[in-house]
């Protein structure tokens, strides 16, 4: 699956849960119905018993999935107000690293900043970074992280190629964003197996409740 369809389905995920609870409903099913729309969305073409063949399930509890997916699909449309284009920073990223090809010689070779930019982005993407800021900014401060890494100061390029010499407000802008992202990264810690496992069980024991009340009504 592309990384622009992962980044539009985690983006889905993330604007569904601002306006609801987990405990109404299973993150699990909302995940793999913004998986399947953002396929859709992304024109990454694969049918629906495709798509349902890749999970780790018996041919009944695929057909269940595929299911609650068709189900929710709409819900989950009307829940992010029918707005589905998601713009990803991988796009700016391509376009950073061309211009700084083309308008930035003191920078040999800028491919050597993909690989430290691409785990930027995929870290940022574990936080709310995308709720809070455009894309292009990500894709920038990506650059300028990856930059950071290997020691190359990109002070020229940001006061002459992208001209903010003269306008200190909006550099000044970038610039604490920019921190404001690496502070998001370094705060982000990966819930333990442990703790997976106990919400995990919660989450279980929440949903068979709501399962049996709406049983005996």
């Amino acid at each position: 699956m592309p990384r622009s369809v992962v980044g539009t389905a985690c983006m889905y995920f993330k604007r569904f849960y601002l306006n609801n609870s987990v405990m109404e409903y299973h993150p699990r099913i909302i995940m793999l119905t913004c998986a399947f729309l953002a396929c859709k969305v992304d024109e990454f073409n694969v049918s629906s018993p495709q798509f349902v063949g890749n999970l780790r399930e018996s041919p009944l509890g695929q057909e269940k999935a595929l299911e609650q997916i068709l189900e929710y699909e709409l819900l989950l449309i009307q829940q992010l107000n029918f707005h589905l284009v998601i713009h990803n920073p991988y796009r700016p990223l391509e376009g950073f690293l061309i211009d700084l090809k083309t308008r930035y010689p003191l920078l040999e070779n800028p491919e050597v900043l993909r690989k430290t930019a691409d785990d930027f982005l995929n870290r940022v993407a574990l936080t709310d970074a995308y709720l809070l800021f455009t894309p292009s900014q990500i894709a920038l401060a990506a650059i300028l992280s990856s930059c950071s890494r290997a020691g190359i100061n990109m002070e020229s390029y940001l006061s002459e190629s992208l001209m903010l010499k003269e306008d200190r407000t909006s550099l000044a802008k970038l610039l604490d964003g920019m921190k404001c992202m690496k502070n998001l990264i370094k705060k982000y810690e990966l819930p333990r197996p442990e703790e997976v496992a106990a919400l995990k069980q919660k989450l279980e024991k929440c949903h068979s409740l709501e399962l049996s009340l709406n049983a005996n009504p």
